[in-house]
């Protein structure tokens, strides 16, 4: 069976809950036998096995420890390690290509890493211009009269809000202000103004608080990892197992990232086989969670009652509506 068809296969275990735990297994199965120019991992010699007391102290130990946690997290992260031709001069051609496999490197990392943490690892619609934005505060005086990128930023008596307004807080103002309707009121604010959706501006906030080890990928970071994992896919003439290995760690690591995105998009690959690789597994990866969420929609009532319903249901037909644009 080859990968692609691999791909539209269910995982052991499909009863998952949630999105998290279907892209946990994708991820997983993916990087588990990656090519490597170091072979097979040396078997470890056996260790004589710990009292029952012994690993109870030291399970303890890491429970309370929130230094061993994270060292524990970090060691369990997933990396993607491409192969390195030997003996180069880095003002050559394989000086460029390593180049770009030191980026491709470095961001496939903070992707896992933010992945693993449980944050959104990837926001392919929010650019850095927005990320820009959000954290330029134009000065008062550079505004002539109100407008709603005024109303964003400073309040009613001109004192400056600590945050600007989100879309939707926008709406309102406007609502009170001009006398709009909501919906004439959120056209106005997307139309005339830079303020973002409730939920990106909580994403741009949570990923300037995380450290740069585990930082999500805004659009532009990510279309600078596509071009690096192209780059690599791209193998300069030489040794033809670096060259093999490779392409096959790059079109992984294009299939890695169709399984971490869990609402549709278009692929940003150019090369015709990295396309294909996410294609496949991005569309894969929305019908399983789309299954998923379908499948929790059949638990009892949650404890937080009918909101919560609500919002499960909600979760269910966003997935449903991604999984069908990705089947188009």
């Amino acid at each position: 069976m080859s990968e692609s068809q691999a791909s539209a296969q269910p995982f052991d275990g499909e009863q998952a809950t949630d999105s998290t735990a279907v892209s946990d297994r994708e991820v997983g199965a993916l990087l588990s036998d990656l090519p490597s120019a170091h072979g097979a991992s040396p078997t470890q010699p056996g260790v004589e096995p710990a009292s029952l007391g012994y690993r109870l102290r030291a399970w303890r130990r890491r429970l309370n420890d929130p230094a061993k946690r994270a060292r524990r997290a970090a060691r369990i992260t997933r990396h993607i390690r491409f192969v390195y031709f030997a003996h180069v001069d880095d003002d050559s051609l394989f000086g460029e290509y390593h180049h770009e496999l030191v980026t491709a490197e470095v961001l496939l990392d903070r992707v896992l890493a933010a992945h693993a943490s449980g944050m959104k690892a990837v926001h392919p619609f929010l650019s850095g211009d927005a990320e820009e934005r959000l954290f330029t505060r134009p000065q008062r005086g550079s505004f002539h009269h109100v407008t709603p990128e005024y109303i964003r930023w400073y309040g009613r008596d001109g004192m400056r809000r600590s945050l600007p307004m989100v879309r939707e807080e926008l709406a309102i103002e406007l609502m009170y202000e001009y006398a709009y309707c909501y919906a004439d009121a959120l056209d106005v604010a997307t139309r005339n103004s830079g303020a973002l959706a409730r939920t990106d501006q909580a994403w741009l906030l949570a990923r300037a608080k995380a450290p740069i080890t585990c930082r999500p990928l805004h659009a532009t970071e990510l279309q600078q990892l596509v071009k690096a994992i192209e780059a690599a896919h791209d193998v300069p003439h030489g040794d033809a197992t670096v060259s093999k290995a490779n392409r096959e760690i790059a079109r992984r690591a294009a299939a890695m990232l169709g399984a971490v995105l869990d609402e549709y998009v278009e692929t940003p690959f150019a090369t015709p086989e990295l396309a294909q690789a996410f294609a496949d597994f991005h569309s894969a990866h929305l019908r399983r969670v789309a299954t998923a969420t379908r499948l929790n929609g059949l638990l009892p009532m949650p404890v937080t009652g009918v909101l919560g319903w609500f919002s499960a249901k909600r979760a269910r037909i966003y997935a449903e509506v991604q999984a069908r644009l990705a089947a188009r």
